[in-house]
C-alpha cells in the first residue's frame, strides 16, 4: 500500500488493446512499462525530467526488481499508477509502486525497483547532490 508519509505520484489511463492478449489480459510485461511511466511522472512532478538527469550525465540502471502479481488487468480498464521513493542511498535509489483499478481501488500489482547510479563512463557514482529535492521531497531521506 501506498505510504502515507511521504510524496506519492498518481497517474490514471485506460488499458490499451495493444498491451493485453488475445482473451483481452494484460501482458505481464506492460506492468513494467507503466512502472517505468510512474517513475518518469514522479521526477517530473518533482520538477526535475530524467532526460535532464541523463543530459548532466547520470543514469539510473536496474540493479534489483521485485514484482508481485495480484489480479490480471484487463483491456479498457482504467488502472492507477501509485509512485513513491521508498529509499536511497549515497549510490542508489529504490521506487516501489502499487497499480490498482482506478474506480474500485483493488491492487493489482506491486513492485520494488533499485536503480543504481552511474556516471557516463558507466562507472557506479554518488547520486547528485541536486537530486536530494526530488529524492526525499519531504525529508524522509
Amino acid at each position: 500500500m501506498a505510504p502515507a508519509d511521504r510524496f506519492v505520484s498518481e497517474i490514471s489511463f485506460h488499458v490499451r488493446y495493444a498491451e493485453t492478449d488475445k482473451m483481452g489480459i494484460v501482458h505481464h510485461a506492460a506492468y513494467l512499462v507503466w512502472f517505468e511511466e510512474g517513475r518518469s511522472a514522479y521526477i517530473r512532478e518533482q520538477g526535475f525530467s530524467y532526460a535532464a538527469v541523463e543530459r548532466a550525465g547520470h543514469f539510473l540502471a536496474a540493479g534489483e526488481l521485485e514484482a508481485k502479481y495480484l489480479m490480471a488487468a484487463r483491456y479498457d480498464q482504467e488502472i492507477t499508477v501509485r509512485t513513491w521513493i521508498a529509499d536511497y542511498r549515497s549510490r542508489t535509489v529504490s521506487f516501489a509502486c502499487e497499480i490498482v483499478d482506478a474506480l474500485s481501488g483493488e491492487r493489482l500489482f506491486k513492485a520494488r525497483l533499485k536503480l543504481v547510479c552511474l556516471d557516463s563512463a558507466g562507472r557506479v557514482a554518488r547520486l547528485p547532490a541536486a537530486w536530494s529535492a526530488w529524492l526525499a521531497p519531504s525529508g524522509d531521506g
